[in-house]
């Protein structure tokens, strides 16, 4: 006789509650499809229900020895699995200009940096020539966090999908932080230079001033 009892769910899949027993009648009386009979209905192969069940897309119990049950009802609501990888989506030129402001979602918030962060985001998007690597990489990760695929990416960006996996493994934390460190010793290194020449360039007016009051000393006298 055909049971409903449920029993807690001791399965790493909490999706799929468990019974204690269904007979082959009982099966059919209260209107469950073995996962075969399923996958046959569908169109599709039995592992692919089986993943299916462990994301949670779709309710089933279990039977005799484990086996999965799923509720026909269910099955005939159930869209037919697509077989292959699904189209990729497509983008508006606008959706593709507004994902820069996904960057700042990959940032601390750490104020102190921050600001400048963005404002370096902001200046590679209206000059990528200035740092084309940095620029390669927020552009790679801006479009991922949108949706696009690699292929996509690497479409949009001018670079093989290759690099496109290998750039979207980067951070861009790190990358930006390197950046305005680097931009940071540079501007140090130029105040320096300029300090030492024009120290250089007072010594050297001192210099020839010495010098004028010397030979206007030595000159004779009329």
């Amino acid at each position: 006789m055909p049971t409903d009892l449920s029993i807690p769910n001791k399965s790493p899949f909490r999706t799929v509650p468990l019974t204690l027993k269904l007979e082959n009648g009982g099966v059919k009386a209260v209107g469950l499809l073995k996962l075969d009979e399923a996958a046959r209905r569908l169109g599709c192969h039995v592992e692919t229900l089986r993943v299916h069940i462990r994301d949670g897309r779709l309710i089933a119990v279990r039977g005799p020895h484990g086996a999965y049950y799923l509720d026909a009802r269910n099955v005939a609501r159930y869209p037919r699995p697509q077989r292959g990888w699904p189209k990729p989506r497509e983008f508006s030129d606008r959706q593709l200009g507004q994902s820069w402001s996904l960057i700042e979602g990959t940032l601390p918030k750490a104020m102190a940096w921050r600001d400048r962060e963005l404002d370096l985001v902001d200046e590679l998007r209206a000059h990528p020539k200035r740092n084309l690597r940095l620029f390669r990489l927020l552009s790679v990760h801006r479009l991922r966090r949108l949706g696009l695929t690699f292929s996509q990416i690497a479409a949009e960006v001018g670079i093989t999908s290759r690099h496109a996996r290998r750039l979207n493994a980067a951070s861009v934390f790190l990358a930006l932080r390197r950046e305005l460190v680097r931009r940071d010793k540079g501007e140090a290194r130029a105040e320096a230079l300029a300090a030492r020449l024009a120290q250089l360039s007072s010594m050297g007016e001192g210099a020839r001033s010495r010098r004028r009051r010397r030979a206007w000393a030595t000159r004779p006298r009329a």
